[in-house]
């Protein structure tokens, strides 16, 4: 299975490239297996709330989050070797000490994980999240959020365009 992703569909101006994000290689099977028991161990079944791994096309998303942060794959690698033999309950202890011993670490693996999980469309509308969507401000909502001078010190230092060329 490739995991190469294309971004395309709503949202998507026709004007600006196709962006195609990938992996700097696809997961093995051993790799995939550590990921999704990762997964699971950090977003169990809950009440309504599937597992990571039985959320519809999780796996799909778990490939798009991956490959949006491909510029930490390397640390996902790393980290998924250093668990690959360690389930159940030592798993979850093992988290619990990368997310003290390695904090960064931890912090790219269980945003790469959880990021996937709240991009299911279903789990989205488990948890209530519409989506990103434009909300302009009513015109006295966003007279009142300037009224607090908030652009104050950006109208004080005035412009300061630099041309691209360097001129």
């Amino acid at each position: 299975m490739s995991d190469h992703v294309t971004v395309e569909g709503p949202g998507v101006r026709l004007s600006v490239p196709v962006r195609i994000l990938a992996t700097p290689r696809p997961l093995d099977d051993h790799e995939w297996a550590t990921l999704l028991a990762i997964a699971d161990t950090l977003v169990p079944a809950a009440g309504e709330n599937p597992a990571a791994s039985e959320a519809p096309g999780y796996a799909s998303w778990l490939r798009r989050a991956l490959a949006a942060r491909a510029e930490h794959f390397d640390v996902v690698i790393e980290q998924l070797h250093a668990l690959a033999q360690v389930r159940g309950n030592e798993l979850n202890d093992s988290l619990r000490t990368m997310s003290t011993d390695q904090p960064q670490a931890f912090q790219v693996v269980s945003a790469v994980v959880a990021g996937a999980y709240l991009m299911v469309p279903q789990i989205r509308g488990l948890v209530g999240y519409p989506g990103q969507g434009r909300n302009v401000p009513r015109l006295e909502e966003a007279a009142e959020q300037l009224e607090d001078g908030i652009l104050d010190p950006v109208i004080e230092r005035g412009p300061i365009y630099v041309s691209a060329a360097g001129e």
